[in-house]
């Protein structure tokens, strides 16, 4: 290879990280200079014999992630939990009260902590009443399709939750930076899209996002690919050109399925990431560290 080759290639690989930002990967023919995980094919494209990788959308789980998942949604679980159990036939024997059906889900009222490997954190509303229903006696209402039930904990969920975000930390500076380095930003959750939607409004950062799929959006709940397929056609991007933040296996469950560039956990250590093929290295306490982390993959 001639030094002017050499040169050319340099400067090259110099204006393209420029020009196309933070998570660009440059390598010299050679994939195997990517030496990270990756869980599906790769988008890459050949300039002057370099190998260019790049990471366009970061698509991001909400509860547990940009939310501190107990402090907005205890008191929630709580009422919804306990209305439940009102609603179980006076004549019925079982003992199974809102502390029972709390416990079933994650959720540990006397402690006030939520399991993030549970089904309240990691599943949807239709997860939670399948586990509910499984455990009430047969001849009560059907949680699903009973239209009081549904009504009432709307009204609950509004009650409890309405102005009630509170955010994981520092969320908004790094999710704006993020924004400012070129990347687009994602909402994938097991949540309703209209309740993620007001989550992300009330803490000013809705605006930063280029969509928010939910539960309900039309595309199945994680772990499927779909939500975060969709995300990656919204955004106009390959699944292998995007990753997804998440701290549930649900999360990294939809990040396998779709075929994603990577997956960045959310954890208060390595050994609370939710499977093991997580590398140490990616994962973080809170997304406050999310931009010097993407800094620093764009040199690797």
């Amino acid at each position: 290879m001639s030094g002017a080759w050499i040169g050319g290639a340099c400067m090259i690989g110099g204006i393209l990280q420029k020009r196309l930002g933070h998570g660009v990967k440059i390598g010299h023919s050679g994939r195997q200079k990517i030496s990270r995980p990756f869980y599906g094919p790769h988008l890459l494209s050949s300039v002057y014999g370099l190998w260019i990788l790049m990471t366009d959308l970061i698509v991001f789980d909400k509860d547990g992630v940009i939310l501190d998942l107990e402090a907005t949604w205890l008191p929630v679980a709580r009422a919804v939990a306990h209305y439940t159990a009102s609603r179980i036939p006076d004549d019925w024997e079982g003992d199974i009260g809102g502390v029972e059906l709390l416990a079933a889900i994650g959720v540990d009222e006397a402690a006030g902590q939520i399991d993030s490997r549970g089904i309240f954190a990691a599943g949807s509303f239709a997860d939670i009443r399948s586990c509910w229903q499984k455990m009430l006696p047969n001849h009560m209402i059907k949680l699903d399709q009973d239209d009081r039930y549904k009504q009432e904990v709307q009204i609950l969920v509004d009650r409890h939750g309405r102005n009630q975000t509170v955010p994981k930390g520092e969320v908004e500076a790094p999710l704006r930076q993020l924004h400012k380095d070129g990347y687009q930003l994602a909402i994938l959750t097991n949540d309703s899209e209209s309740s993620a939607k007001r989550n992300m409004q009330d803490i000013g950062v809705l605006d930063l996002f280029c969509t928010v799929v939910g539960a309900d959006s039309g595309f199945g709940s994680k772990p499927g690919p779909h939500g975060f397929l969709h995300c990656c056609q919204i955004a106009g991007v390959t699944p292998a050109a995007s990753i997804m933040v998440g701290d549930t296996m649900a999360d990294y469950g939809a990040a396998i399925a779709a075929k994603a560039g990577d997956f960045i956990c959310i954890a208060d250590s390595v050994d609370n990431r939710p499977h093991q093929d997580i590398h140490h290295e990616n994962v973080i306490g809170r997304i406050d560290q999310l931009p010097a982390l993407m800094a620093r993959r764009s040199l690797r």
